[in-house]
């Protein structure tokens, strides 16, 4: 038995995995598609095959493609930080240079993702205050499920957080908050607000659990450009990077620039929309639909 269990899910008959240090996880019944990873991560929960391993995660065919490393290349760096109870890799490290934190960038890219995620909180019977999220640099911001997790991890996250906003959601599929975290957004691929809320619930699980053991692939400052996906991507990081370094490193981030990363990433955001709606986007070769 592998001592990581890295899972990809597998949804269509003759589905290869992208790397051999993955596992199959044979999605049967995909009627829970909108969800996306979501669904999967409750089902590992709910079988119980995060105690298979000592560490266990859910990783996309996208994985080598957006996080720029293998699958074998993460296996090592979860090796060197054996004190730990989580890994991961945040494969857009350039965010943290113009949002806030996850809900600063949610709210430009999903118009009333931070009220739909609350209310979806308060209705699953979790005390969290979206709009009490401090300050996220790198070291815990993620926008996608690269991670492992130890059976601690899997009981405390999944199990205390995103199990019982399941069970409300199968339990209470007509209330009005369910209807509202499956409305449609704006993304690279159709989706409504529901995964992107859940992705980024785990970069506020590690704002508020401090205690959490954590540790984040580095990737440092002269390799943030590689990630960019466009020139003006790499346009930002290079103007902003010297005023959030400051900040990281005087823990002092104060309202003017606060306000200028919200202005900023306002710009950065309807730029993206412009772009790819004439463009194909690197991860998916198509094009996406502007907002309405």
């Amino acid at each position: 038995m592998r001592k990581y269990g890295m899972y990809e899910p597998l949804y269509l008959p003759g589905q290869q995995l992208s790397s051999d240090a993955f596992l199959p996880f044979e999605i049967r019944d995909n009627r829970a598609a909108a969800w996306r990873e979501f669904r999967i991560l409750v089902d590992m929960y709910r079988d119980r095959t995060y105690l298979k391993h000592a560490a266990t995660g859910l990783f996309s065919p996208k994985f080598a493609l957006k996080s720029k490393i293998t699958a074998g290349r993460f296996i090592e760096f979860v090796d060197t930080r054996p004190d730990c109870d989580l890994w991961f890799i945040n494969p857009f490290p350039q965010l943290a240079y113009w949002s806030f934190n996850v809900w600063m960038q949610g709210e430009h890219a999903h118009p009333g993702l931070q009220q739909a995620a609350q209310s979806l909180l308060d209705a699953s019977g979790i005390s969290w205050q979206l709009s009490d999220v401090p300050r996220q640099g790198n070291g815990i911001l993620s926008y996608c499920n690269f991670w492992v997790g130890s059976p601690r991890f899997w009981e405390a996250y999944v199990g205390q957080i995103l199990l019982p906003i399941s069970d409300f959601l199968e339990n209470n599929p007509d209330h009005p908050v369910s209807r509202s975290v499956m409305r449609d957004t704006t993304h690279t691929d159709p989706a409504p607000f529901l995964p992107f809320i859940i992705e980024r619930l785990f970069s506020t699980y590690l704002s508020l659990n401090s205690q959490c053991a954590v540790a984040s692939y580095d990737i440092p400052y002269g390799d943030i450009a590689s990630y960019c996906i466009n020139d003006f991507e790499r346009l930002l990081v290079r103007k902003m990077q010297p005023l959030v370094d400051s900040a990281e490193t005087s823990g002092v981030f104060d309202q003017r620039l606060i306000d200028q990363m919200d202005f900023i990433c306002a710009i950065w955001q309807q730029h993206f929309f412009d772009l790819y709606a004439q463009k194909p986007h690197p991860h998916t070769g198509r094009l996406i639909d502007p907002p309405v």
